[in-house]
């Protein structure tokens, strides 16, 4: 497994009260210090001076300590249509990522990256294109947020794990940073404001529903055809759907959440009423959520969407049977930031 991040060194937001507490011990700082710096990490700071009530030889070991500012901001686009808005951040190792900062009427979101590239290899995801270079920490998960909302002076209010990289592959470091999330040190934020998706990693799916953490789960389906999901997802050869399903229902029955299918529409491949009837079939009778999604494009891919006509059928057909459904707008298109665009190079 790839875990390169572990020869880096820490930046501030790796640093959780245990982390803190050991280097205070290292420097011989007073106790109250570590309750000052996790407040620091609540406001999201983004250097050392920016620690007013921090002595200045405290900050210059804080300076030697770790990497700042965190993360650096390469290129920052705005979409001309909505409050969307794509970073660009470049890591320590000069690996890049990107996030996305939407606003909407309930709240600051942010869609951020688990991973530095994916293995999971899905076609029609940009995503995938370059691989999977290493695995991001939880610290690094939580400087996106700080980062956007110091760039923004806007606090984050949801928090998607929906951006570069499979969520469950980089397992510790994911379920690490949603309990810093809910932790009341640093920044915070209720994780029945987050979602978690992933492609379907059947044991890691099993093992979260034993984590205690209120997210949403969101399973990455795209078809009820075994032989047309494997066309679209490589990982899907692993994984049935009988066993993603089988895997889904347990996550419910020990959590009592409501997992939520993503379902991305390709003209004449899963598009068809056909395979609307076979979802329907699939998830009947059970306590689901379909979430459809129009494709978005991406260069060098065979993949091409749909009119509306075809996706609002679609819809009908599992409203028809009962199936939850909603049909998602994919916010950012004309800057690149949609589902399934975004990929860890310059624009």
């Amino acid at each position: 497994m790839i875990n390169k991040h572990k020869d880096l060194k820490k930046i501030f937001y790796d640093y959780d009260r245990t982390a803190l507490t050991v280097l205070s011990q290292k420097y011989n700082w007073p106790r109250f210090r570590i309750d000052q710096l996790l407040e620091w990490q609540e406001k999201n700071i983004v250097s050392v001076d920016e620690m007013t009530n921090i002595s200045k030889q405290i900050r210059e070991q804080l300076q030697k300590e770790m990497i700042w500012p965190p993360l650096e901001i390469v290129q920052i686009e705005t979409s001309k249509k909505e409050p969307v808005k794509k970073y660009l951040f470049k890591l320590q190792d000069g690996n890049l990522i990107e996030t996305v900062s939407m606003h909407y009427s309930y709240g600051h979101s942010v869609c951020l990256s688990t991973q530095v590239g994916c293995r999971m290899g899905c076609h029609f995801c940009a995503s995938a294109k370059l691989g999977l270079n290493r695995n991001l920490t939880a610290g690094e998960m939580l400087a996106q947020i700080a980062l956007i909302a110091h760039e923004e002076k806007s606090r984050i209010s949801h928090v998607v794990l929906m951006g570069i990289g499979e969520a469950l592959d980089n397992y510790e470091e994911s379920i690490l940073f949603l309990n810093r999330l809910r932790s009341k040190d640093g920044i915070t934020i209720s994780l029945r404001n987050v979602t978690l998706s992933t492609c379907g990693l059947v044991p890691q799916i099993k093992k979260l529903a034993h984590e205690s953490l209120p997210i949403t789960l969101a399973i990455s389906l795209h078809s009820a055809n075994q032989e047309v999901r494997n066309t679209l997802m490589p990982i899907a050869k692993h994984y049935p759907i009988k066993d993603i399903i089988s895997a889904a229902d347990y996550y419910f029955e020990k959590t009592g959440r409501r997992v939520t299918y993503e379902y991305t529409l390709f003209k004449d491949i899963n598009d068809m009423p056909e395979e609307a009837e076979k979802l329907a079939n699939l998830l009947k009778h059970k306590n689901v959520h379909v979430n459809l999604i129009p494709a978005n494009e991406i260069p060098d891919s065979d993949w091409t969407k749909l009119d509306m006509k075809n996706i609002n059928q679609f819809q009908e057909i599992l409203l028809k049977h009962h199936i939850n459904s909603t049909i998602r707008h994919s916010a950012g298109q004309d800057i690149t930031a949609a589902c399934g665009q975004l990929r860890r190079q310059n624009a």
